[in-house]
């Protein structure tokens, strides 16, 4: 007889505390799903029975496991758990790296098989009210933490479910912060903050990867709290930690294309929202020319991001977007 490996009895474990905790819940024993430690305790009871000899690392490994596939995104626990990752890719079930320190390197967890890859996508867009599937095969989504994440499935990629997680940081960036980590001098930071005082109008731009939703928290930290303020995002991942803010997200089309609120449909509508700021996690499209409206039509102090190479295209794209027909922009230099 075949001694069953790991991987399958996590599978059985998985499927009898499961069941346990749906029978419980069936019969009124239970109000709700059980918490993490309660769980726990179950799942150390259930390998407790095994027949198989296994060692305490593997009882505590399959413990973990169990749980993980219970209330947490299985395999993909213990990477965000590590305060030291930056990014997890998952490039198909077998194959999962990590960004470290900015450098890329092969994670050392897998997943079983493309099943249980989608299982853990679905457990990341259901919360949040997304959907994915082959009429809608891509989508922006974020964790509880904040954390970025985006997924494409076939047919759009060839090579099975993709899955990219940006981990938002634990501890919110600050100026301050940023200034501790090299990313800005004492004097650029003072001279930040006395422009978010004083209402300057601020666009921070760069590339993929470069900050600017965390320079953005950062700045965004900066506001008086005698002020309100109307956040807009695709997917909510600033922490302003203000008492008169209000968080606004967009949502995309369902099935039959329809119930699509886009950024720009946002910003209109927080200009009727009595805002004192409007901040814009990032434009792109058309809320753009709204946005920029808006920072020189008695909102001033607003702030957003987008991408750009430099500063100065940046800039070039303002100016772009301002000589549309009917804008009335009028740009100068914070302190000018």
């Amino acid at each position: 007889m075949t001694t069953p490996s790991l991987p399958d009895i996590e599978d059985e474990l998985h499927q009898r505390l499961s069941a346990e905790v749906e029978s419980e819940m069936l019969s009124g024993a239970l109000s709700g799903v059980p918490d993490r430690d309660d769980l726990h305790r179950r799942a150390e009871r259930l390998v407790g029975r095994e027949p198989q000899v296994l060692t305490r690392a593997q009882q505590a490994a399959l413990v973990r496991a169990v749980v993980d596939r219970v209330v947490g995104l299985g395999p993909l626990e213990v990477l965000l758990a590590d305060p030291t990752i930056n990014e997890i890719m998952v490039n198909d079930p077998w194959n999962v790296y990590i960004e470290r320190d900015g450098r890329l390197e092969r994670g050392e967890i897998t997943f079983r098989d493309e099943a249980h890859l989608r299982h853990v996508i679905d457990r990341i867009v259901a919360p949040i009210g997304r959907r994915i599937d082959e009429s809608s095969p891509l989508v922006d989504a974020r964790l509880p933490d904040g954390s970025r994440v985006n997924v494409i499935i076939p047919p759009l990629a060839l090579h099975g479910p993709a899955l990219t997680i940006r981990k938002f940081s634990r501890q919110p960036f600050t100026l301050d912060r940023l200034v501790e980590l090299g990313t800005l001098s004492e004097a650029m930071a003072a001279y930040l903050a006395s422009a978010v005082r004083q209402r300057a109008s601020i666009i921070v731009s760069g590339g993929t990867g470069s900050g600017k939703t965390s320079t953005l928290n950062a700045l965004g930290l900066c506001i008086p709290e005698s002020e309100r303020l109307i956040s807009i995002e695709d997917a909510a991942e600033l922490r302003l930690q203000h008492p008169h803010i209000v968080s606004l997200e967009s949502r995309p089309a369902n099935l039959e294309g329809q119930g699509e609120v886009t950024i720009r449909t946002l910003v209109r509508n927080a200009l009727r929202m009595r805002p004192d700021r409007i901040i814009v996690g990032e434009v792109r499209g058309g809320e753009a020319f709204d946005m920029l409206q808006a920072m020189n039509t008695g909102h001033r102090g607003s702030l957003t991001t987008l991408h750009a190479n430099s500063p100065a295209d940046a800039s070039s794209a303002s100016s772009r977007w301002c000589s549309w027909p009917g804008s009335s922009c009028r740009y100068r230099p914070f302190g000018a």
